[in-house]
């Protein structure tokens, strides 16, 4: 906390002890039990509350000091009163004091007093320590005599800035920093050692001297003892501050061992706050019973380093203990490796140069590799505390034969921080769990710089691979079954792939890795059933961001982001389960997402898709599944591009904005939901079929500002429900329709289009269309330019259009159409233009007003 807001905390500290004060005056103002001392029902109080501010430089540490004394009970004899203190140190550090004491007249000469407090203090290191003290006093005009104690409570508190590890021997140990509280007393005798009756100022001379003890039995804490002297000058009842005020300068000095010598400066200003008794001035016996308690200023503290102890790797938890050291003059290096056995720890060192390797390093069972010249955190084993270990320099480990793997991972082991060239593999594995392979830098492979054969479970961080498998479109990182633990943090660049998943993901994390300028796919993944893959970023790959070779059936893939990559962003096969969600693609060559088979299930929500060929590709059929949330902007054609039938599953909520091509582009409707979706200035459509809707609801979508039609039905509607949706603001049509068979298209809106807000291009022969809006259209309201042979045409609404309401060039053929109860209002021309033939129904319940000609028919 920055030392201007402890400042603000003491203000408040004192505001709050004013309220205090205000309620303890207006509680003793009130009627007091008969029951009470005599000297609980005094009503002519003689001692004032008041504020002393102390400014104290030149110690350990300056700091600002305030204090707040409360009488709570008086007679000109006794006084019970509080002591509240609000501390702050010019190193952050900051203390509250909360006293309570009683002092009493004992004769015309000697007062006598007992107190304590409870003190809480947070340190520079942001611990908190509390304590009780207590003290006791014996006061006269000429004498001071006290003596206090102090109880704190002593257990230690966490230095992590002054942890340390090092090397002892072939071990590696720490030594945890601690900060404790000392026990204590001190005591002081003072005097008065002059007044000044001929000055016109009330002000005396006092010296004090003393000592103090204070202790901790806690190894490395020594005893803090030494005397202190103290030369206090007393302005009292000054005029500009009233009575009751008081100016202190004082100069204190100690010393001890530990901090050595220590002059400290004080200046105190005491303010006396209004209340009963506001004109009295002390006699300068009276005013010795408010003077404010002498006491050590602060919980004495100290801070040191624990005793040696083990230490463990952070990362792993396991001992370091009983090292074995290889460094390039280590003769027969791999056997040394492999004789240091089980759960061992192997610290290479680079300082003496590459260390190369014609076998490689086969591990152990527990094994564990540390390289040199890396900062790495290691933990205690009492304290639990963190220290950053260091030994050396980073090794440089070569494979000089591309037939050998450099280092074969066994069950628990772990390699840290190595630098590894060559070989066939940088590190190989074989159906491994419980292994770590952290912080290395792997590169030249000539296959993989990991490659990790059958069921891997283990823990794979923050390395990077580089330059790996090019020639033969090897990976950065291979696995082949993924069945959990972690893979996150890490960079793959310039490889044949980033990363390779050879069989399947069933479980585990893999999150937060880069994969980047790789020659083919960032991420290869075969197929997923379970596992999350979240937060990780594909670019500049020269094929695909992410590609799925087989159908996902589980598993979360999330939060991923594929951008400028020189095919797809997201490639996938089909989707039968699972979810992918919250995804990027951005910028890539071809599509930003594409499925190219069937999605049976699964949820497919709240991705992103710009500036990329198409948003979404659906290269197959949907049955199933939910498709939600999506947005795709500004990609070169299509916003969304479903190639194949859609018989299920849910699209919904989705939203394509200034494509250059449709917005929504489907092929055959027959099945399913379709709803809530918005295409907004789009540069065709804004949503368009082109083949067939047969079945399925069409519902509560919306398309504006679309350079051709907001929505269009490029072949026949044989069935399904076409339901309040909105066309708005396009540059041609509001919607457009080929053949109507079948099917309901009912409570739409088409409005302020530039051409006609219904337009039915082809033979109307079934179905129903009714209860729709035509309103503010450029050309028609309703325009039936091919022949109406059947269906149901009633309650729709054409108003305030440029055209006319309702144009039918023929009601023809074995006419058995239904057109009744529609309504046309202040259409530019006729309200009903119906140039051939009539209904087989419904002539006469049309109605309309306000049009140029034929409101009704």
């Amino acid at each position: 906390m920055h030392t201007r807001s402890l400042r603000r905390l003491l203000i408040l500290l004192l505001l709050t002890g004013m309220g205090s004060l205000f309620s303890s005056f207006s509680y003793a103002q009130d009627p007091v039990p008969d029951y009470q001392p005599e000297w609980f029902q005094e009503e002519d109080y003689l001692y004032r509350a008041y504020f002393d501010f102390t400014g104290q430089a030149g110690g350990v540490n300056d700091n600002g000091q305030g204090l707040l004394f409360i009488p709570l009970a008086q007679d000109e004899e006794c006084l019970f009163f509080a002591d509240l203190r609000g501390n702050i140190f010019d190193d952050s550090s900051a203390e509250g004091n909360f006293g309570l004491a009683y002092r009493r007249m004992v004769n015309d000469q000697w007062i006598a007093g007992m107190y304590g407090f409870y003190d809480v203090r947070r340190s520079q290191y942001s611990n908190i320590f509390r304590q009780g003290s207590f003290g006791f006093e014996l006061l006269s005009i000429e004498w001071d005599f006290r003596v206090n104690g102090y109880v704190p409570s002593l257990k230690q508190q966490r230095v992590d800035s002054l942890n340390t590890a090092y090397l002892s021997g072939n071990n590696i140990v720490m030594r945890a920093g601690e900060e404790r509280a000392y026990w204590g007393t001190d005591f002081e005798v003072g005097r008065l050692l002059k007044s000044f009756p001929e000055s016109n100022l009330d002000a005396e001379l006092r010296g004090y001297v003393g000592g103090y003890y204070f202790d901790n039995s806690a190894p490395g804490f020594k005893e803090m003892t030494g005397p202190r002297a103290r030369v206090e000058y007393r302005m009292f009842d000054l005029p500009w501050l009233g009575n009751g005020s008081r100016v202190v300068l004082a100069g204190q000095y100690q010393y001890d061992e530990v901090r050595g010598s220590q002059g400290t400066g004080l200046l105190t200003v005491r303010i006396p706050l209004p209340g009963n008794g506001d004109s009295q001035k002390l006699s300068r016996f009276q005013r010795r019973m408010v003077n404010p308690i002498v006491r050590d200023l602060d919980i004495v503290l100290n801070q040191t380093r624990g005793p040696e102890e083990c230490a463990r790797l952070q990362l792993t938890g396991q001992e370091l203990k009983d090292l074995t050291f290889i460094d390039g003059d280590t003769a027969n290096a791999e056997a040394v490796f492999s004789a240091a056995g089980t759960d061992s720890v192997v610290l290479f060192d680079g300082s003496k140069g590459t260390i190369n390797t014609s076998t490689g390093f086969v591990f152990n069972d527990g094994q564990l590799a540390l390289a040199g010249g890396n900062s790495v955190n290691v933990v205690g084993c009492n304290s639990g505390a963190v220290a950053s270990f260091s030994y050396g320099a980073q090794p440089t480990v070569n494979g000089s034969l591309t037939s050998i793997d450099v280092f074969t991972m066994a069950d628990r082991s772990s390699i840290v921080g190595m630098n590894i060239t060559g070989g066939e593999n940088g590190i190989y594995g074989n159906n491994l769990s419980g292994f770590t392979i952290n912080r290395n830098t792997i590169s030249g492979a000539d296959e993989d710089g990991v490659h990790l054969d059958g069921d891997i479970n283990g823990t794979i961080t923050d390395n990077t691979f580089t330059g790996n498998g090019v020639t033969g479109y090897n990976d950065g990182l291979e696995v082949q079954n993924f069945t959990g633990g972690t893979i996150s943090g890490n960079v793959s660049r310039n490889n044949g792939y980033g990363y390779y998943i050879e069989n399947e993901i069933s479980g585990g994390t893999i999150s937060n890795n880069i994969a980047e300028n790789n020659l083919n796919d960032g991420f290869y993944i075969t197929k997923m059933s379970g596992g999350s893959i979240t937060g990780n970023t594909s670019k500049n790959n020269g094929d695909d961001g992410f590609y799925f070779d087989d159908v996902m059936t589980g598993g979360v893939f999330s939060d991923n982001i594929a951008s400028n990559n020189g095919e797809f962003g997201f490639d996938f096969d089909g989707v039968n389960g699972g979810t992918i969600s919250g995804n990027q693609a951005l910028d890539n060559g071809y599509a930003g997402f594409a499925f190219y088979d069937d999605i049976n299930g699964g949820t497919i929500s709240d991705n992103i898709a710009e500036r990329n060929d198409v948003g979404f590709y659906f290269d197959d059929d949907i049955n199933g599944g939910t498709i939600t949330g999506n947005i795709a902007s500004n990609n070169r054609y299509d916003g969304f591009y479903f190639r194949d039938e859609i018989s299920g599953g849910t699209f919904s909520n989705n939203t394509a904005t200034e494509n250059g091509d449709d917005g929504f582009d489907f092929d055959d409707f027959d099945g399913g939901t379709i709803s809530n979706n918005i295409a907004t200035g789009n540069g065709v459509n804004g949503i368009a079929f082109y083949g067939e809707v047969s079945g399925g609801t069409f519902s509560g979508n919306t398309a504006t500002g679309n350079q051709d039609n907001g929505i269009k039905f490029g072949d026949t509607v044989s069935g399904g429900t076409i339901s309040n949706n909105l066309a708005s603001g396009n540059v041609d049509d509001g919607f457009d329709f080929e053949d109507i068979t079948g099917g309901f298209i009912t409570g739409n809106t088409a409005t302020g289009n530039q051409d006609v807000g219904f337009d039915f291009d082809d033979i109307v022969s079934g179905g129903t269309i009714s209860n729709n809006i035509a309103s503010g259209n450029q050309g028609y309201g309703f325009d039936f330019i091919a022949p109406i042979q059947g269906g149901t045409i009633s309650n729709n609404t054409a108003s305030s259009n440029s055209k006319s309401g309702y144009f039918v060039n023929i009601f023809g053929g074995g006419n058995t159409a239904s057109f009744s109860n529609n309504s046309a209002i202040d259409n530019a021309l006729k309200g009903y233009d119906v140039r051939t033939g009539t209904p087989q129904s419904g002539v006469g319940t049309n109605t309309g007003s306000g049009n140029a000609s034929d409101n009704n028919y």
